[in-house]
């Protein structure tokens, strides 16, 4: 049978699509660049035909029901908001020769390879912090870091980075149906502040704190989300929050736990909990773990050794619904689309 497609979503979804088809594109010329930094082939041993079908057949799966959902008014349209192409195409140069640093880095097994703007603030980090996360130039301490990092992410998903972020959006709607009015809201770990971007337009009369370790990054997402009220912006780490208990209606993060110990994930979800509200939600965006999806184990395997993760291996091993159960949330939800997923837990009323 055909699939049906109203109109509007046929537009939303047609942009979508056409916006991933140029990310992959970008995304299949940077084996060049790494042959030209190293000397050497990438293997492509782990592309084979059936996965790289099963990958593209999830993806589109993942931009039709982001379009569904802007139908159904879960968010705006204006999540589609393009950048100006002069800022983009100006960005994919440095990305290039970022891109051949990062492979030198990979090559050479080297994760702590610091300028000195990064080196200004590694000694106010925990140990895990201190690192070249996929090896990228910086870690997350430059802003030249916090400047490529959305797009080379979006490189890496094919352009599904965002629609992916957007996955916990429905979930929270279910609890909260509004407009956010009344609502405190905490993200931590919110990087350059893509998603604070998307949850203000779907709750645009929510308060927001956002909270991030990296103090560029933290700057990156205050100059790309002028636009918004009602924004409160804190350094901090999401293991040991500056809040007072009782505080928010729902702490959310998005990509944070997999590049994290197991304790101090088990850590974060513990003071996620202290500072909620009774009833309060803690939400995550990150990546499939292994029970989730087994025709993407190949890909659970293969990231790590493509870039510097080094807990990755016990994160998809260990599954987030499980650790909000055991640090006393309840009515676990999930979402997964592509290569993420979104969980939901609440925490519970006193009886």
């Amino acid at each position: 049978m055909k699939l049906k497609i109203p109109y509007q979503d046929k537009i939303t979804l047609g942009y979508s699509l056409a916006r991933s088809a140029h990310f992959a594109v970008q995304q299949f010329s940077l084996p060049i660049f790494e042959f030209l930094s190293t000397g050497k082939n990438k293997k492509l041993s782990a592309l084979e035909p059936q996965r790289i079908k099963a990958a593209y057949t999830e993806l589109f799966r993942l931009l039709k029901k982001d379009s569904e959902n802007i139908a159904k008014g879960l968010y705006p349209i204006e999540v589609l908001k393009p950048e100006k192409v002069t800022e983009h195409l100006r960005r994919y140069p440095r990305i290039i020769m970022d891109g051949y640093q990062i492979s030198k880095r990979r090559e050479e097994k080297n994760q702590q390879d610091f300028n000195g703007e990064a080196q200004e603030f590694l000694k106010e980090l925990p140990e895990y912090y201190q690192r070249n996360f996929h090896f990228q130039t910086g870690g997350y301490l430059t802003k030249k870091s916090a400047d490529l990092y959305e797009h080379q992410v979006e490189i890496l998903f094919s352009g599904a980075a965002d629609a992916m972020r957007r996955l916990i959006i429905p979930l929270i709607k279910e609890t909260y149906p509004g407009d956010g009015e009344g609502l405190h809201f905490l993200e931590v770990a919110a990087g350059t502040g893509r998603l604070t971007r998307f949850m203000k337009l779907a709750f645009p009369k929510a308060k927001i704190t956002v909270l991030d370790l990296s103090y560029p990054y933290l700057k990156k997402a205050q100059d790309n989300l002028h636009e918004f009220d009602r924004l409160d912006f804190v350094q901090g780490a999401a293991e040991d929050l500056p809040f007072q208990d009782s505080k928010f209606d729902l702490v959310y993060s998005c990509f944070l736990f997999h590049e994290l110990p197991l304790e101090i994930r088990r850590q974060v979800v513990s003071e996620s909990f202290r500072v909620l509200k009774e009833g309060g939600l803690a939400g995550l965006v990150d990546s499939v773990q292994k029970e989730d999806v087994k025709e993407f184990e190949w890909a659970l395997e293969q990231f790590p050794v493509d870039f510097h993760e080094p807990f990755y291996k016990n994160y998809t091993m260990n599954p987030m619904e499980g650790l909000l159960t055991y640090k006393g949330f309840d009515k676990i939800k999930k979402d997964l689309g592509f290569f993420a997923k979104a969980v939901v837990g609440q925490k519970p009323f006193s009886s």
